[in-house]
């Protein structure tokens, strides 16, 4: 499962602001998105689209200034499909303090050439939290899928 991880940072600047001077909301989503898709292409060795957002948590606010990192982790396997965990963390650069401030779950699908879905490879877990997480995903999808 190694390989199928990112993590990107960005520093918060004024344009990504909303009208109380923290990251607006969309702004964070399209970082999740690509943080999640870095993951899910790294998986599926090409193409991958994003086929739904499953959740999201808005937990704190993140100020001006702040640096961002989005942490994804494919966490679970279909045929086309990877179920992709997003944990976002703000830092506040002059005190080093990093925060948890968002999670997020997103559904990427593989495709080819011609856009249709294609196989993935199958994910396995190696380690004993990443077995864990793998069927926590699992039950979260059966759930969903119900």
């Amino acid at each position: 499962m190694s390989f199928s991880r990112a993590e990107l940072t960005t520093l918060v600047m004024p344009h990504m602001l909303n009208v109380l001077n923290n990251l607006f909301g969309g702004h964070l989503l399209s970082m999740v998105d690509q943080a999640a898709a870095v993951a899910a292409i790294r998986h599926a060795g090409g193409a991958a689209v994003t086929a739904r957002f499953d959740k999201v948590d808005f937990r704190e606010r993140i100020e001006a200034g702040a640096l961002v990192t989005c942490m994804a982790q494919v966490e679970y396997v279909g045929n086309s499909s990877m179920d992709v965990a997003v944990e976002v963390y703000a830092e506040n650069v002059a005190t080093g303090q990093r925060r948890h401030t968002h999670t997020a779950r997103v559904v990427f699908v593989a495709i080819d050439e011609q856009g249709r879905p294609r196989r993935v490879p199958r994910l396995v877990p190696e380690t004993p939290e990443q077995q864990e997480r793998y069927q926590r995903a699992r039950h979260y999808r059966d759930v969903r899928q119900g």
